[in-house]
């Protein structure tokens, strides 16, 4: 099997196409019903990756370059509903490249893809909606909102996520009830908020909180419900399938390691499909989209098997079970901003209604991988896809508004950006490529209060920037650099001098993440050969083999033959050291491990490793971040979660984000004046955010006030 990643594929040819089509004109959301409106929901989840586009498109800006389609079936429009018994029995059976819905989708949800089809008078080259527009008048004052929420028994709820949001603002704030069933959200501004709660396991609920300057109390009454699956997120998912038998864990492993990287399992499984549909599946996510696909290889064969055993027209051996925060991981306070496409319009879906399953930006035209907070409280984001006026983004963190900056490179295009840090200067580094989003660029440095962006590029002969960055103790800028083959390493600048120094790594060939220790040295991975490179005080590099781990958690002896190839996409070892980070006042070097799924401590004068399982199978630890307190925090991609690790205790907190679908990789922190702050970046639903975390003395204060 390919071992390059097939969304990164689609996500370049895609991006160039889209960043360069005319804005198409969409209905405004304003003006749909509510059949249309779940229509297009269904129709951002479901259709949009294969039926929005237009022309076609190249990766590379060459002339010479292949030609290839921007999507894999027709472009839609109303005009593909004028025979709509025929569309329906499509919709439901599918075709040789197209899943069958008819085990996933109700007539009624089939009819309301069709009605919002009704609603397009050309076929689509952009899916994207539009925002009503809030007050321009900003109300003075604050009120502060509470309530309850219980069963149908009157039991109190316990980690249910509340939601509020202005109309037409791109702001949600959302906080979760603790043990005794109460919610509290912060002070907030006067308005007539939408208000809605969710957990694993209950329907939603919904209703309108009209806020003053007062508390204003809404209790809830939730009601139980036994379709999990759209609920859950990605390791949630994996947890659920059985390991009973030799077939069901080679199933698993199989699923758990060609189905995670790019997204959450949860976006896999979320629907039911037959042997046809899986298999159908497969080969596109395999095969690049292929529009002449190749027979299955007899591991993939077996996988689509597995799939339609556990998602498809029977019963499934599948036992969900219900995930909700608890006690201290109830605390927190969590804002997510919707970002604005480079041209315009938002996702349709953001993955905030639990009921759609995870979020979705397909057929947008936007990318985000990575974003930081600035001291101002701002957001700063990376965009992974080919555009004409975006390298980074700002998202004011007061009003939610997008600011597109752009490091032009000719020909009407930009450069491209996936890595974002804010250094301990309070100024926002960044890497700017021309090709490939995350190699062979320059250095970009913003100016956070005069929103001023700058370039340097590493002299003649050095390799390039690449998309992975992390600073020391003595405030130097470490990133990874070279390409995916030697020369590979690193680079350390210094912000005073605006000079760069290269290090080699000995035989890594790929350096992926990237950090500085308290000594003043860089740590980096060799993310193919499952290796550790490190600087000496000499400016020597050295490298660290890492040693086997077990393949998974529950594998047994037999279940595979002893020469037996394991299939696994995208880049990485066995083991796969994503994103470290260094205490930076200790020894500790700290290294998530994505398919070993543990997380690593590195002793930087001793060298000594100890591993450390991550809490439950298929989470894909990503990166760390480490606090004042010696605290380490790790971000998840199969999850929509966030762990705390205490070093001294050996436990694991797990932290919620109310978003589904979100495949976190990056794990910006930042604490200042005695506020811990973690940043939130996901692409599927174009979304940033930040959790800040509250204590218990933070919500006696609410409580007193609430009274």
């Amino acid at each position: 099997m390919r071992r390059a990643c097939f969304v990164l594929f689609v996500a370049l040819f895609a991006g160039v196409f889209l960043s360069r089509m005319p804005r198409a004109q969409q209905t405004p959301a304003s003006t749909l019903t509510a059949a249309e409106k779940a229509g297009r929901t269904i129709f951002q989840t479901r259709c949009a990756m294969c039926h929005v586009g237009g022309p076609s498109a190249t990766v590379e800006t060459s002339s010479t370059a292949e030609r290839r389609p921007s999507t894999m079936g027709p472009a839609l429009s109303r005009t593909n509903t004028t025979d709509e018994a025929a569309l329906r029995q499509k919709i439901k059976d599918g075709s040789a490249l197209m899943p069958g819905y008819k085990y996933a989708l109700s007539d009624e949800q089939v009819g309301q893809v069709v009605t919002f089809m009704k609603t397009i008078d050309n076929p689509l080259t952009r899916l994207f909606a539009t925002l009503a527009g809030a007050s321009s008048t900003r109300a003075s004052g604050e009120g502060l909102l509470t309530g309850t929420i219980r069963s149908a028994s009157g039991t109190a709820i316990e980690g249910v996520a509340v939601s509020a949001q202005l109309p037409g603002e791109p702001i949600t704030t959302s906080v979760y009830t603790g043990a005794d069933g109460h919610y509290f959200f912060p002070p907030m501004k006067r308005g007539k908020y939408d208000l809605w709660a969710q957990a694993i396991g209950l329907e939603r609920v919904e209703s309108t909180a009209d806020l003053g300057t007062q508390t204003l109390k809404v209790d809830f009454t939730m009601k139980e419900t036994t379709d999990l699956i759209p609920q859950l997120s990605g390791y949630q998912v994996v947890a659920a399938l059985p390991e009973d038998t030799v077939a069901h864990r080679r199933g698993k492993v199989l699923f758990q390691k060609n189905c995670t990287y790019c997204h959450e399992t949860s976006a896999a499984l979320r629907d039911r499909f037959d042997q046809a549909g899986w298999e159908a599946i497969v080969a596109a996510m395999t095969q690049n989209f292929s529009r002449n696909p190749k027979p299955l290889p007899p591991a993939m064969k077996e996988l689509a098997t597995y799939l339609t055993e556990m998602r498809g027209p029977g019963p499934s051996p599948m036992q969900p079970k219900v995930f909700r925060p608890k006690g201290e991981a109830t605390l927190p306070v969590t804002y997510e901003y919707d970002v604005e496409y480079a041209d315009g319009g938002y996702s349709t879906h953001n993955g905030s209604d639990w009921r759609y399953g995870h979020g979705s930006s397909a057929g947008g035209g936007g990318a985000i991988h990575d974003a930081t907070l600035d001291w101002e409280g701002n957001f700063w984001f990376t965009s992974n896809r080919a555009s004409s006026n975006r390298t980074v983004g700002r998202v004011d963190g007061k009003t939610g508004k997008t600011t597109n900056f752009s490091v032009p490179i000719g020909e009407g295009r930009s450069a491209q950006s996936h890595g974002i840090l804010l250094g301990p200067d309070g100024r926002v580094y960044f890497n700017a490529s021309p090709r490939i989003p995350y190699l062979d660029g320059d250095l970009g440095i913003v100016d956070t209060r005069a929103q001023k962006v700058e370039t340097v590029k590493p002299p003649d002969g050095m390799t390039r920037v690449s998309g992975w960055l992390g600073y020391d103790a003595k405030g130097q800028i470490w990133t990874a650099s070279g390409m995916m083959q030697p020369p590979t390493g690193a680079l350390r600048f210094d912000p005073k001098t605006k000079s760069f120094t290269q290090f080699r790594s000995p035989t890594a060939t790929m350096t992926y993440g990237i950090t500085g220790d308290s000594d003043g040295n860089g740590w980096w991975t060799g993310v193919n050969e499952d290796i550790m490179v490190y600087s000496d005080a000499n400016d020597q590099a050295h490298e660290i083999k890492l040693p086997p781990q077990p393949a998974t958690e529950y594998v047994r002896p037999g279940d595979f033959a002893e020469h037996e190839t394991i299939p696994q996409p995208g880049i990485g070892g066995k083991q796969s050291p994503r994103r470290p980070v260094a205490d930076l006042k200790s020894p500790a070097v700290w290294v998530p491990n994505f398919y070993g799924n543990t997380l690593l401590r590195i002793d930087n004068k001793t060298k000594a490793l100890k591993y450390y399982a991550a809490p439950y199978p298929a989470m894909n630890p990503y990166e760390a971040a480490v606090d004042s307190q010696h605290i380490v925090w790790i971000t998840f991609q199969n999850s929509d979660e966030m762990g705390r690790f205490d070093p001294q205790t050996g436990t694991w907190t797990i932290y919620s984000w109310p978003t589904k679908g979100m495949a976190q990789r990056q794990n910006h922190m930042l604490e200042r004046d005695g506020v811990l702050q973690f940043v939130s970046a996901s692409g599927p639903s174009h979304r940033v955010g930040r959790m800040v975390m509250r204590t218990e003395k933070d919500l006696e204060a609410l409580r007193a006030r609430a009274r």
